[in-house]
């Protein structure tokens, strides 16, 4: 008995490892013809410039920018033979005239997809490719569904037919579909039809092939890159001599730069940065003069979330140098923006503690976010500003926790109010101006700090009609915050704002004390894990 069932068992276990095999084999077998599908039919829906738009991947070899009733206009893929459809919408719509392309609004919007082309890109073709593997392993599960038919095509099929479908000729149209995909991937079909040259675009390498097939495309086209090369050309000249006002204002004052005294922890805060390009320049090489220990973010990153905005996120991941970098999203930032910072290795905080240099930081991306362009906002999740906030104070609470970060002022309102905060610094922003540093005592001698910061990009309120670009020096004074962390009782002792003026003028403010270690109760200490009594070099520095 006991011989029979081990025979069973082998029997059974070969069986598994038989079908196991085959199906991997079916599955290697499908991969090409799966992918293939999934390269050419990708989807997704995101802007171009301000307007909507829906990119859709095809085997043309070309970039088509359907722009509806005024025509198309066409691009070499970049790559080739991977094309893509672009389908804007509202353009030439009675509600938006079509003059309304070149007005100095419109062109600022698109002045991205001329200056940063390589971050649109990247985005976009980063979604393309999420799109392009979920629609391939559709395709593989429907592939090794017929795998499977055909390996039961006996049980299947009537006995006459079963017997025609040998493996031989199963495998030779296998082999005929798999040469018919790749040839006709493999060469190029780009749609016929009138193809006219626009002239301004001719000097200029990336889009020197651009062609339209409508004489008033072409006229638009023509009249519309001469403007946005010109007040590109305005605004990166306008940047670079920003840049480098800013970094000789800072240069001229490196003795007064934030530094940590000993047993101090020092952190870098900034919020509302939205993609300025020259604020992120600065603020990258005061990171890197300064050496904090982390960098963290109250959101508002970016200024419309769309996957246009990739290379606004790259840009920012630089800020820290290899340090760590934590982000509580805002309400301009979204679920893509979050992706893109995991991609770039930032720290997207999502309600649970996360450790980072020795300090344990709290909190979570904004419950709303704003539609992009516009100033209207939607709930993300089933929470409110002011649920959230309670949430996390609970989790805090469970846990000892250093810094505590949202996005929105409703949110800190209800944190800071809560009896014996349990965090020792609540960062946010939101309204593009300073608030604090507000020192919350507690009955044990302790104490919490708070602080609203301005925007770390110098951008007006409201975003959507201010004008204030990613490629534009700040409009208002750009503010950054380094906070100093007693490394004993993780007490923060200072605030030391940083801030880049509109003129180019870097201020360098003295540093803000915020709490006297020297005045701490000795059993306090010793509940937060210091001695009984401070050094000597803490104490006489928290006097100063």
């Amino acid at each position: 008995m006991t011989f029979l069932a081990q025979r069973l068992r082998q029997i059974v276990t070969q069986r598994w490892v038989r079908a196991l095999l085959m199906t991997l084999a079916a599955a290697l077998a499908a991969a090409p013809l799966a992918l293939a599908w999934g390269a050419g039919h990708a989807r997704v829906e995101d802007y171009l410039g301000p307007h909507r738009a829906t990119f859709a991947s095809n085997y043309s070899g070309e970039l088509e920018i359907d722009l509806g009733p005024i025509g198309n206009a066409f691009l070499p893929s970049p790559i080739a033979p991977l094309g893509a459809v672009v389908t804007v919408r509202g353009i030439g719509a009675p509600a938006e005239p079509v003059g309304a392309l070149l007005s100095e609004r419109t062109l600022t919007a698109y002045t991205s997809l001329y200056t940063d082309p390589a971050g649109v890109t990247q985005g976009i073709v980063e979604r393309l490719w999420q799109s392009a593997l979920a629609r391939a392993a559709v395709a593989e599960g429907a592939l090794l569904l017929v795998f499977v038919a055909f390996w039961r095509r006996d049980r299947l099929l009537a006995p006459v037919l079963a017997a025609r479908l040998t493996n031989r000729r199963a495998l030779l149209a296998y082999a005929t579909v798999l040469v018919l995909v790749v040839g006709s991937v493999l060469i190029p079909n780009p749609r016929p039809g009138l193809r006219i040259p626009i002239a301004a675009a001719a000097n200029d390498a990336r889009f020197a092939s651009l062609t339209v097939d409508s004489v008033l495309l072409a006229d638009l086209l023509d009249r519309g890159i001469k403007g946005i090369t010109l007040l590109a050309a305005r605004q990166q000249q306008a940047v670079d001599d920003y840049v480098a006002t800013a970094t000789l204002s800072l240069a001229d004052q490196l003795p007064a730069l934030p530094a940590p005294r000993r047993d101090e922890t020092m952190v870098l805060g900034l919020s509302d940065l939205h993609c300025n390009q020259a604020t992120t320049e600065l603020i990258t090489r005061l990171a890197a003069v300064t050496d904090a220990s982390l960098v963290i973010s109250a959101g508002d990153d970016t200024v419309n979330g769309t996957a246009a905005e990739r290379g606004c996120v790259t840009r920012e991941a630089a800020i820290a140098g290899g340090r760590p970098f934590l982000v509580a999203t805002g309400n301009h930032d979204s679920d893509l923006t979050e992706q893109q910072m995991a991609s770039e290795q930032m720290v997207v905080l999502d309600g649970a503690p996360v450790q980072a240099a020795g300090i344990t930081v709290l909190g979570d991306d904004d419950p709303e976010h704003n539609i992009p362009f516009s100033v209207e906002r939607v709930r993300d999740r089933a929470e409110t500003e002011e649920e959230m906030a309670q949430r996390l104070v609970e989790v805090a609470r469970g846990r000892q926790t250093d810094i505590l970060v949202v996005h929105q002022p409703a949110a800190a309102k209800v944190v800071m109010a809560t009896p014996d905060l349990p965090a020792r610094l609540v960062l946010w922003g939101h309204f593009h101006s300073e608030v604090g540093p507000t020192v919350v005592s507690h009955a044990d001698g302790s104490w919490s700090v708070g602080m609203r910061q301005g925007t770390a990009g110098g951008v007006r309120q409201p975003i959507a009609t201010s004008f204030s670009t990613p490629f534009s020096p700040p409009l208002i004074t750009a503010d950054v915050y380094f906070y100093f962390l007693d490394s004993a009782t993780g007490l923060v002792t200072g605030v030391q704002p940083v801030r880049f003026r509109p003129d180019g003028r870097v201020a360098i403010e003295d540093r803000i004390r915020t709490g006297d270690l020297s005045q701490l109760p000795p059993e306090t200490r010793v509940k937060l894990g210091a001695s009984p009594s401070p050094s000597p070099t803490a104490a006489e520095a928290t006097r100063r």
